[in-house]
């Protein structure tokens, strides 16, 4: 970022190009402006101070750079701004801000003062405006830094005034929008007042110290560290992301070049990827590093858009980032599912497995113990194998079993039949609905009358059926019940099936298939 640069009215070169609009929406967006002034200022310390919501105060002072008693009268002027000065400048940006609109924009709707001192100047330099024009200037005693204060948001506009919201519902936006400011600068002390009451006072800290000190512990205990670098193209994703496991807290934040912005492929690609884990969206604090040159900040006024250069490059690094992270080879799933510590439950055998009224499986971790539904382990290890062969070998009964179907049942069959024969199903259709099944995939280890019936029973009350909806079906009545009784050794082939799969969480029609308890869940409920 350049570094005390003067403040210059932009050429109309540069002015045709950046994208034109209203950037005050309300007091949300006024505070965001302000604070991006401030952070873009260098600042280490930042206050903002709010009154009925925004509606009647919105104070920002910061310790940063200040601005040049000679540039004082220029930041509210339109496309005046000292982030850039050429057209070519549009192409790199690091900084927050760059339009040189906010102040203009907040000043047309608006009293506000601005009293500023920069380092090299012994006085500071105040101005007062009333809707856009400066009614007063005069030097001023301040320490280094800025302070911006905007009263009667919309006075002028009452239209647009009565359109607020209650002072809650508009503290609620601004907290939206401090919030992911103070996620992505630990570096920078905040402190927050609405009405006279702090609500964030927090100093300068790490990364990790202040993510726990700005969101709640549950949140943070949902969440996988993430950090994965492509040095080919300098790009770098970094943060935190949902534990498939959890249910989500639904709460996101996306950060490109430490600007938090909302970006619906990256939402969609990380939705899809948790998919088979649940129909939820996912929970995620993500930093996309990237080189300026390859995204485009200036899409929209609010600056909340960014338009990659390379879109499928930052697509396949962040898919490589979930797999890496929460996939098959990942150190999490590993540290998770890991069963080399001393067995948590000693029998005959000292089996480090034990099964729950025989339903469910219950495993030591690294940190704790694991429970897993047998029967919907066993559907996921069935539907995966299924999607990823393409050839399917059949073993052929030695006891071939009749079954009469019903006329509904018989219809499906019909449809189905080919598909059927292509998963390794063999079969005979007789007079009288009567059908000899003779031989199944070689992945089933066990068939009966009940599971077959049971399979074209829940496929002829569907309408149409995709190849999907026959795989989720077969796995679902052919895998192992609840009730069934194992052996160690079949716990123990069923949970490493499991953890073979791609999507190990949740059943192909996304129940889940486990849960964790954690030695400190355990250790908090006995008070130890």
């Amino acid at each position: 970022m350049k570094k005390n640069n003067r403040i210059l009215e932009l050429p109309d070169e540069v002015k045709s190009k950046i994208a034109a609009g209203e950037v005050v929406e309300g007091p949300f967006s006024c505070v965001k402006e302000l604070v991006e002034n401030a952070i873009d200022a260098e600042s280490s310390q930042i206050t903002i101070d709010i009154e009925d919501g925004g509606k009647r105060l919105i104070a920002v002072s910061d310790n940063g750079t200040g601005i040049h008693p000679d540039d004082i009268s220029m930041v509210v002027k339109r496309y005046s701004t000292s982030k850039i000065s050429r057209l070519e400048d549009l192409d790199l940006i690091y900084s927050l801000g760059f339009r040189g609109e906010a102040l203009a924009s907040i000043g047309a709707v608006s009293q506000i003062e601005i009293l500023s001192k920069s380092s090299n100047n012994d006085m500071g330099r105040y101005i007062k405006v009333f809707n856009g024009e400066i009614k007063e200037e005069k030097a001023r005693q301040r320490q280094r830094g800025t302070s911006v204060i905007v009263k009667f948001l919309f006075n002028n506009y009452p239209a647009r005034r009565k359109f607020l919201h209650s002072s809650n519902a508009e503290f609620r936006k601004i907290l939206g929008e401090i919030i992911p400011k103070c996620i992505c600068y630990p570096e920078i002390s905040f402190v927050l007042t609405h009405n006279g009451k702090k609500v964030i006072d927090i100093p300068s800290t790490t990364s990790t110290d202040r993510i726990a000190s700005i969101l709640d512990e549950t949140f943070i205990s949902s969440l996988v560290p993430v950090e994965f670098e492509n040095f080919d193209n300098n790009i770098k994703i970094s943060g935190w992301i949902q534990r498939p496991e959890l249910p989500s807290l639904k709460k996101y934040y996306l950060f490109v070049n430490k600007r938090n912005v909302w970006d619906g492929k990256i939402f969609k690609l990380i939705k899809d990827f948790y998919t088979p884990f649940t129909d939820e969206n996912p929970s995620f604090i993500l930093f996309i590093d990237i080189p300026a040159d390859l995204v485009d900040v200036n899409v929209h006024p609010t600056k909340k858009e960014v338009k990659f250069h390379k879109e499928q490059l930052v697509m396949s690094t962040l898919k490589r980032t979930l797999n890496e992270t929460i996939g098959v080879d990942s150190d999490y799933r590993r540290d998770l599912f890991s069963f080399q510590k001393d067995f948590l439950f000693e029998g005959d055998s000292k089996s480090k497995f034990w099964q729950l009224h025989n339903s469910y499986i219950v495993a030591q971790t690294n940190t704790g113990l694991v429970i897993i539904d047998q029967h919907a382990a066993h559907e996921r290890i069935l539907y995966d194998n299924f999607k990823n062969n393409e050839t399917f070998t059949t073993q052929s009964l030695l006891f071939p079993i009749q079954v009469k179907h019903t006329p509904l049942e018989m219809l499906k069959l019909e449809e189905l039949k080919n598909d059927l024969k292509k998963l390794g199903f063999v079969f005979r259709v007789f007079s009288g609905n009567s059908v000899m099944w003779e031989g199944v995939p070689s992945v089933i280890t066990e068939i009966n009358e009940d599971k077959i019936r049971g399979t074209l029973e829940d496929l002829s009350t569907e309408k149409e059926t995709s190849i999907d909806g026959l795989l989720k079906s077969i796995s679902c009545h052919l895998a192992i019940k609840a009730g069934e009784p194992l052996s160690v050794e079949e716990m123990e082939s069923l949970v490493n099936g499991l953890f073979s799969t791609d999507k190990p969480f949740r059943c192909p029609h996304g129940r889940p298939v486990l849960f964790e308890v954690s030695l400190n869940d355990i250790e908090k409920k006995l008070l130890r």
